[in-house]
């Protein structure tokens, strides 16, 4: 009896839709561990900012994974012509061809330009899924250069393009908390010259002692993350049900507040890896794109006749 009717509670639609889950997130972390410079790199727009004398308003970031170095620019507009434009002077001519660039779904990132001059240069496009920002290294530098700026400008807002050089290097030369090493020692085995008389160390040395603070750093991260976390794994034809993420509208009388936190089912038509899933929708058999399973749970059994599911899947997460 007690079976049957938590089986007939959970199978409920409305409160798969609507109530909120009491669980440990779903997935756990699964860190991108590069092995050489340039390997994998980030790249992302900060901005806009206060429009300088020069005309700037956006900053063009790239960042290496492995090394942490960082090529930033100062840019009129945040376009998918300029960040080609950047990838080929600041990243291609002067390190070569990355393995992996990655970055969000912004429409700059997305476009047919962008696309092919990343194909043809021999790197392949990774986008982050979208509401899981964490997974492009460039967020972080993102903060840390605004936290910069903020600190050179005072209250001159239009002057934030003048310190960028000032400030990429002291990014450059200050020893990195994942690596030990800043990121000129790992990149080219030496400091760069400055008024501190630094330790230098051979670039095999250098690099391998990265690569193990990386992988100490991975394992570290890993097992905090992973103390808020389960894990989950989904097969193919498993019903699910998406984390939604509506948007309030004042015009049409709609608050996202009072708007169902799941939509679906979806049936899982593909596993691309570990944690990201292929989705089709069950009624129309749409598709639905690439989904991460980081989410709360929602769907138990949802409808037993129907779902052999024993979580959601959250539209959010790693790198397709």
């Amino acid at each position: 009896m007690s079976c049957d009717a938590k089986n007939y509670v959970v199978s409920c639609a409305v409160c798969q839709t609507t109530k909120p889950s009491q669980r440990k997130t779903a997935g756990l972390m699964i860190p991108i561990e590069p092995q050489r410079p340039w390997e994998y790199t980030g790249v992302d727009y900060v901005g806009p900012l206060p429009r300088t004398s020069s005309g700037n308003v956006y900053i063009l970031v790239f960042v290496d994974y492995f090394s942490k170095w960082i090529e930033v620019s100062a840019v009129r507009e945040a376009t998918a012509q300029v960040a080609a434009k950047k990838f080929i002077s600041d990243v291609f001519a002067r390190h070569g061809s990355p393995s992996y660039l990655i970055s969000d779904r912004g429409t700059p990132f997305v476009s047919d330009l962008f696309e092919h001059v990343v194909s043809v240069l021999g790197t392949e496009h990774r986008l982050t899924t979208a509401y899981h920002p964490q997974t492009n290294a460039t967020e972080r530098v993102n903060r840390t250069l605004k936290t910069a700026i903020r600190a050179y400008v005072e209250n001159k807002h239009t002057s934030w393009d003048k310190f960028l050089p000032q400030i990429c290097f002291a990014l450059r030369t200050a020893p990195h908390e994942s690596t030990g090493f800043s990121p000129a020692m790992i990149l080219y085995g030496r400091e760069l010259e400055t008024p501190l008389d630094l330790v230098t160390a051979s670039i095999q040395e250098a690099q391998d002692h990265a690569r193990a603070a990386l992988s100490d750093s991975h394992r570290r991260r890993k097992h905090y993350y992973d103390l808020r976390r389960r894990h989950v794994s989904y097969a193919v034809g498993d019903l699910v049900r998406v984390k939604s993420h509506p948007k309030s509208d004042a015009l049409a009388n709609f608050t996202a507040k009072l708007a169902p936190l799941f939509t679906g089912p979806y049936r899982v038509a593909k596993k691309m890896s570990d944690v990201n899933y292929h989705l089709i929708r069950v009624d129309t058999g749409e598709k639905a794109g690439v989904q991460n399973k980081t989410c709360p749970v929602c769907c138990n059994i949802a409808l037993p006749q129907l779902c052999t599911a024993g979580d959601s899947l959250f539209f959010t997460g790693g790198v397709m």
